[in-house]
């Protein structure tokens, strides 16, 4: 499948970013992606990296959260790949009395899979931009943008633009203009 993409793509596009969930990272993704010459990041729930203890680095805006990254060759694969990890301590209990008997029953792990340089938190950011765009989308298909009238990508994109428009100043309006937010909220 992403073979095809270069062939759907306007030759204007010159960098491709992958952002893909867990169900779709495997090394015939990552081969495609490294093939096709497109950056990717893939969730992780395949295997499990070893990172090394001494690298977790922490945020100083994102208390007790910590990130890393290390080159691991799943168990299949033809080479090592980068994967880059976030750790978040969890919520313990009032009541547990018991210390947990491993250090990684404290923390719950994302990782991801990337061929993309950069601080392990900065990837992580460029994925989380992945869920900003799905409600965008999800906003705007219950606006009535889920019928797309052509298999032509230049006529889908003029009429998402031209649909956009309207849309976009109607938010620009909600979050603007506060008597515009009130009396939405007031009418729900």
């Amino acid at each position: 499948m992403i073979h095809t993409f270069k062939d759907r793509l306007p030759s204007c596009v010159q960098k491709v970013l992958l952002r893909g969930d867990g169900e779709f990272m495997s090394w015939a993704s990552v081969e495609a992606a490294l093939d096709e010459g497109y950056d990717f990041i893939f969730a992780n729930k395949q295997c499990e990296p070893s990172f090394d203890p001494a690298a977790w680095y922490p945020l100083l805006m994102q208390e007790g959260i910590e990130f890393n990254s290390c080159l691991y060759k799943p168990f299949g694969w033809e080479q090592a790949c980068r994967f880059v990890a976030m750790r978040i301590p969890k919520k313990s209990d009032k009541k547990q009395t018991q210390l947990e008997l491993f250090e990684d029953n404290q923390f719950v792990y994302r990782i991801f899979c990337t061929n993309l340089n950069g601080k392990a938190h900065e990837v992580i950011k460029i994925y989380d931009k992945r869920a900003d765009a799905e409600n965008l989308i999800g906003e705007a298909k219950q606006e009535g943008l889920d019928a797309i009238p052509s298999g032509k990508f230049k006529n889908n994109y003029a009429f998402f633009q031209i649909a956009m428009l309207p849309y976009n100043l109607w938010r620009y309006f909600l979050k603007s203009w506060p008597i515009c937010g009130r009396v939405r909220k007031a009418r729900l």
